[in-house]
């Protein structure tokens, strides 16, 4: 009876060091099985990295384009101990290898002709991140919830994320349903995002129309004329100023800038254009929402806080 009870015990031990496995099939079809939880993990996107850190998750490396102002803010303050790898269109192969990762978080567009070279390093998972809409990035969250062994806890975060955007839709229900419009305004011209754009979806989410469609084409970011953005004539503008010599300056001196219906309804509002344009994710898109609760002064009421507290 003992030698069975050792036999027993040695095949529950051998068990318990060899059940675990996360399996993920990523965006190009390879499937990625780890054998053990990720614990050293690289992102070569901000919006991979945003979804790390919405759930508590540093990564040890992240393609910051060589600066870490260009990662949210929302997220910087939630992850410790990282370095840079470099330009998201070129990472630093070397500094990813040094970091000896247990896996890659690579965009599919960007990244898929060095991904033999980042599979040579570790497993590497090749998901949406460039052009991806506001829904395709939700569901890319859940995704890396799975591939870093965290399932339960991402999906109870994209719970959270999604009741926090209900709050601030019912907190904009005066202007529900109106059509608002983001631009970037630079030197040589002003870019609008359309409904298809991430931050596009973000509006949408909570409850403003957004064009599908900018001018002749389905594109979701295109330069506009002054004629064309009359043409839209939006209820809201927010002007994400990235450049302070640009184009919206000298739209605001011609004659038609105030029959725009914006500009008539007092709702042409200065928003982060650097951040808007250019991060993606769950901590980003709650605070473009909380900052379009902000900008729009009738309404004073916190956003429900998102308890955070339980998230390592």
């Amino acid at each position: 009876m003992g030698y069975l009870r050792w036999i027993a015990f040695s095949l529950f031990l051998f068990s318990s060091t060899t059940t675990f496995a996360a399996t993920m099939t990523d965006s190009l079809g390879n499937c990625i099985t780890l054998n053990t939880p990720p614990q050293r993990i690289v992102t070569l996107e901000y919006a991979f990295a945003d979804a790390l850190a919405a759930i508590g998750i540093s990564p040890v490396g992240i393609a910051d384009d060589n600066d870490p102002l260009n990662l949210h803010p929302a997220v910087v303050s939630r992850i410790t101990g990282w370095v840079s790898v470099g330009d998201r269109a070129n990472p630093d192969l070397s500094r990813i290898a040094a970091l000896k990762p247990d896996v890659i978080i690579a965009d599919i567009t960007r990244h898929q002709a060095i991904y033999p070279a980042l599979s040579a390093i570790a497993p590497t998972a090749l998901l949406p991140s460039r052009g991806e809409t506001y829904a395709e990035n939700l569901a890319v969250a859940e995704k890396i919830g799975m591939l870093v062994d965290q399932p339960d806890l991402m999906t109870a975060r994209l719970q959270q994320h999604a009741l926090y955007m209900r709050d601030i839709e019912k907190q904009l229900s005066p202007v529900q349903g109106q059509q608002a419009l983001f631009a970037v305004a630079l030197e040589n011209g002003v870019y609008a995002y359309s409904g298809s754009a991430y931050p596009g979806g973000v509006l949408k989410a909570i409850g403003l129309r957004v064009p599908e469609q900018i001018g002749q084409d389905d594109r979701a970011l295109r330069q506009l004329t002054l004629e064309e953005m009359s043409t839209i004539n939006p209820d809201i503008l927010l002007s994400g100023t990235i450049e302070p010599d640009n184009v919206l300056l000298q739209w605001q001196q011609q004659p038609v800038w105030p029959t725009l219906q914006a500009i008539k309804n007092e709702q042409f509002y200065q928003v982060d254009g650097k951040y808007w344009a250019h991060c993606r994710g769950i901590l980003a898109s709650e605070a473009m929402a909380d900052a379009l609760r902000k900008t729009l002064p009738q309404f004073t009421r916190p956003a429900t806080e998102i308890q955070t507290s339980a998230i390592p």
